[in-house]
């Protein structure tokens, strides 16, 4: 095999007609990584994995007009849709691409600002593509990164989590193969050598305004990958389940709230390579 191991882009294809509904999730914590990374007006920005612009559009508004955004993708999908929004919404200084965050193939040294949020937990090889972020960095360039912690459960339920597993261990799911939360973003970038690494985790909490809105979120994320390796008859014992257990919980404001705890890394690049 040529290069890093791939994820199913498939399954992201997919998901990005619909990305994010319902609680803006991955858009609140696109915009908490770019605050941390604090790109300035006429800086240069690569968002890394960028799905429907969570960070794009977010660091665009920084760089204002005289800086520019790429945001680069693996799943053609998703390149499309924020091609689409981009156009839609008269960002002039951000573009979209197709490229592999595991093998970027952008010029070296050529931006200030890094960001990949919520990816890298879900790629097989996290480290190839942390040091591609230090190659496109100029020296003393910045990276933030993030992952989450845990599968976002309307009132933290752990009975939720508990028939999660249980179906993954019945159905001998490759997706659950792996400890995909375990990932830690600020181990990743002081192995790809970069400096003035600071970590951090943070919660944050969202409500779903029923079980139905929760499902369909679901959908949205890597998620879909469990659900789409079930058989259908499967799939629907598992949803009936995942109901019983929170349609009870159901009140005239919504469900109650689930936590995300993400962990957040941000680092740069040293000024010299040595």
């Amino acid at each position: 095999m040529n290069g890093p191991p791939r994820v199913n882009v498939s399954v992201y294809d997919r998901c990005a007609p619909g990305y994010d509904p319902h609680v803006a999730y991955f858009r609140t914590f696109g915009r908490r990584l770019v605050d941390l990374a604090a790109p300035a007006p006429g800086e240069r920005v690569l968002d890394v994995a960028a799905g429907r612009g969570a960070c794009l559009f977010p660091a665009a508004e920084r760089v204002g007009p005289g800086g520019r955004v790429d945001g680069v993708d693996l799943s053609p999908a998703m390149v499309a849709h924020l091609a689409a929004d981009i156009e839609a919404g008269g960002t002039a200084n951000a573009w979209a691409a197709q490229m592999d965050a595991q093998a970027l193939t952008v010029p070296e040294s050529s931006y200030d600002v890094v960001l990949c949020a919520f990816a890298l937990f879900v790629m097989p090889d996290p480290g190839a593509a942390v040091d591609g972020f230090r190659r496109a960095l100029r020296p003393g360039g910045r990276c933030a990164v993030s992952v989450p912690s845990m599968t976002l459960v309307p009132g933290d339920v752990e009975e939720v989590r508990e028939v999660f597993r249980s179906y993954a261990e019945r159905s001998g799911s490759p997706v659950f193969r792996r400890r995909i939360y375990g990932v830690d973003p600020g181990a990743l970038l002081e192995a790809a050598g970069f400096t003035d690494v600071r970590a951090r985790e943070e919660t944050a909490r969202f409500v779903f305004r029923d079980t139905a809105a929760w499902w369909e979120w679901t959908w949205s994320t890597g998620i879909r990958s469990f659900y789409e390796h079930l058989p259908a008859d499967l799939l629907e014992e598992l949803r009936r389940e995942l109901f019983e257990l929170l349609a009870p919980l159901e009140t005239p404001d919504g469900l109650p709230p689930g936590t995300e705890r993400p962990r957040f890394a941000t680092a740069r690049r040293p000024e010299t390579d040595g």
